[in-house]
């Protein structure tokens, strides 16, 4: 039994490996089934036991190679994380996905370009891809405003904003080749860094400071770092 499920896992596998080679040499639209069977080296017909549509390969060619399942699980594993951990294991574990693995690159540019050629495409990445991603980012946003770790901000914004920044800077590095200059960890650092400045809640805001140390602004409040 358990050789029958391994030989299934390979199999699809095998399919998911020559549907991203088609679909990046042709595009969503232009590639067929028949194409992808081709190139996996078996019958059209047995592409829909494991697929039943050609965007349901699709979708499953991107999830195989997106870190947005990893954000997921990352949600349900710290959930009850501080946001400063949270939020820097979420941005690490994107650059890391990226970074760490050279196909990632063919990957984004194969995305990006059938996304803006393909308003079918565009629509079941955003709608079943991003949008979990987005969802698991809101979800822990959103308890940890509950929680009072966090400003009342719209969880879903929030979520997308903190989302950007770390697309943005995937984009100018890798894909349009303009380096941070910086170790991945420097910049992983300020950009949490500089995202928690606009949502986290100061010690006043969370009660966790008395009338006395409200009176008496800390060194980093005062622009300073304080004496060693």
């Amino acid at each position: 039994m358990r050789a029958r499920g391994q030989k299934a896992a390979d199999r699809r596998h095998q399919i998911l490996e020559a549907a991203f080679r088609v679909f990046s040499r042709k595009g969503f639209t232009a590639a067929t089934n028949r194409e992808i069977a081709e190139a996996a080296g078996i019958t059209p017909g047995l592409i829909y036991w494991y697929f039943p549509t050609k965007e349901a390969l699709f979708l499953e060619t991107v999830y195989a190679r997106s870190p947005v399942l990893a954000v997921v699980r990352l949600t349900d594993e710290l959930l009850e994380a501080p946001p400063r951990t949270f939020f820097h294991q979420v941005a690490s574990m994107i650059f890391a996905h990226i970074y760490e693995q050279p196909r990632m690159i063919a990957t984004l540019r194969f995305l990006l370009a059938e996304a803006l050629r393909a308003p079918a495409v565009r629509r079941l990445f955003r709608e079943h891809a991003l949008r979990r991603g987005l969802d698991a980012l809101a979800r822990y946003i959103a308890h940890q405003i509950d929680r009072g770790t966090l400003r009342p901000v719209d969880p879903q914004l929030a979520g997308r904003l903190f989302l950007g920044m770390v697309m943005s800077q995937v984009l100018l590095g890798r894909l349009l080749e303009f380096p941070p200059g910086v170790p991945t960890k420097v910049l992983v650092d300020e950009l949490v860094e500089t995202y928690l400045r606009g949502v986290l809640r100061t010690p006043d805001e969370q009660g966790l400071r008395t009338p006395d140390e409200r009176g008496r602004r800390t060194p980093d409040e005062r622009g300073g770092r304080g004496r060693s």
